[in-house]
């Protein structure tokens, strides 16, 4: 079961495929609030609030709280609402990549042979691929507010025949040894313009200076605002 009721209420959010703007507006609340129930597993959600979220992403309250929840009784015949047993929610152990680590995973990347780190148990979101997936602490606010410091994120491995389309926030290994997470905004005639979200300064590299990349996907932990 996942650990805690923020990584729920993200991985709810994800499988539902919404903002924490739309969290907000259908259950009357700022994104703010929704960015701190998402961040601090301590913040107190009261009950009326857990019902209304429980219906956007069509579970149960226990479950946003506990992991857990009762099944329902036999609907009626006046009932309108259809109930998700989210019961049923597939879980997956994925080897999780801290940046204590970050050195025996990139040096472990071609041959991804993970097996010496700890995992993380995640949602299994239907129909995305999990091969050779890992999950990710970024390190630093170079690409916040979305994926800020100790935020966690699904990467999903980029063969070297695809590096040339690549788009969007990338984790990219180059030969150098260095080690980025940055949006791809350019990627023409092998040069690859990469962008921090944060301050929007820019960087150029070469398709040849790469030497694992992986798309960032899914986030499973957020933390909380400073």
């Amino acid at each position: 079961m996942t650990a805690t009721r923020s990584a729920r209420l993200i991985q709810l959010r994800d499988a539902a495929d919404l903002t924490m703007e739309e969290v907000g507006e259908a259950i009357g609340m700022s994104r703010q609030t929704i960015y701190r129930y998402e961040s601090d597993n301590k913040s107190k959600i009261r009950r009326s609030v857990l019902e209304k979220l429980a219906k956007v992403y069509k579970t149960t309250p226990e479950f946003i709280e506990s992991g857990q929840h009762p099944r329902p009784n036999t609907p009626g015949p006046n009932d309108t609402v259809a109930f998700i047993d989210t019961s049923t929610l597939k879980f997956i152990e994925l080897p999780f990549i801290i940046p204590a680590a970050y050195g025996s995973f990139l040096n472990s990347c071609h041959d991804r042979n993970f097996g010496d780190f700890d995992t993380i148990s995640i949602i299994k979101q239907p129909g995305a691929d999990y091969k050779g997936a890992v999950v990710l602490e970024v390190r630093g606010n170079s690409m916040a507010p979305r994926y800020p410091d100790r935020s966690c994120h699904v990467v999903r491995p980029v063969s070297d025949g695809n590096w040339q389309h690549a788009l969007g926030v990338h984790a990219i290994s180059l030969r150098s040894e260095m080690f980025l997470i940055k949006r791809i905004v350019s990627n023409l005639n092998g040069m690859l313009k990469l962008r921090s979200d944060s301050n929007g300064e820019e960087m150029e590299i070469q398709l040849g200076d790469i030497n694992c990349m992986w798309k960032v996907g899914e986030a499973t932990f957020m933390p909380a605002e400073d």
